[in-house]
């Protein structure tokens, strides 16, 4: 079939990710477009430090873009401290059904890390009012207006740590699901720890 769009953006602190997990992982029904965003505006790359939410306005920002250049078609929005097991088009089309947008399940609220939208106009207007009422961070900020559009969470095969224990992870040991297709090392704090996570999940799923 024809390739889905793919935005991704990242800092220098996240370009290890990027490398490492992300492309090596990126199946090959993609149309991958990246802003390589230079400027660590973020010091640490970590959480609500200093500049987190300028790199989320950018994220916001990124939003509208891919809304505006995918019109009448759907994309799929992916931060790098993402792994993948597969295929995943077929799935996400099958889960978004007539939604406009189907987000990770990020356990309280909805993931703006993973997500595929349908790019039409109810959902660049969400956006858009997003930028003007731009709130600490981009997931704060989708949450507060996602009502805007027929919206749902994708299943569990979209995997996040959350999904085990809502809290975040300690490096203890925990049982990956079998069928996952994507794994966010989000519920972690740090690329390091995003790195070990990532890594334990592969080796649980793969060895």
């Amino acid at each position: 079939g024809e390739e889905m769009r793919l935005y991704t953006t990242f800092t220098p602190s996240h370009k290890i990710l990027y490398d490492n997990y992300f492309i090596k992982t990126l199946p090959d029904e993609f149309d991958l477009h990246i802003v390589e965003d230079e400027e660590q505006s973020c010091p640490t790359g970590s959480f609500y430090q200093e500049g987190w939410d300028k790199t989320c306005y950018k994220k916001v920002e990124l939003f509208i873009k891919a809304c505006e250049e995918s019109m009448g078609e759907y994309f799929f929005y992916c931060d790098v401290d993402v792994q993948f097991f597969g295929n995943i088009v077929e799935q996400l089309l099958l889960e978004i059904g007539d939604c406009d947008i189907a987000c990770q399940d990020d356990i309280t609220t909805f993931s703006s890390g993973v997500y595929i939208c349908k790019a039409n106009d109810t959902t660049l207007k969400m956006f858009q009012t997003m930028k003007e009422n731009y709130n600490k961070e981009d997931q704060t900020t989708l949450n507060d207006h996602i009502h805007m559009c027929k919206h749902k969470k994708l299943s569990q095969k979209f995997f996040t740590f959350g999904h085990v224990v809502p809290r975040p992870w300690r490096g203890e040991a925990f049982e990956v699901p079998k069928d996952i297709l994507v794994h966010h090392a989000n519920w972690v704090v740090g690329i390091e720890d995003k790195m070990k996570i990532m890594d334990y999940v592969r080796g649980q799923l793969i060895g």
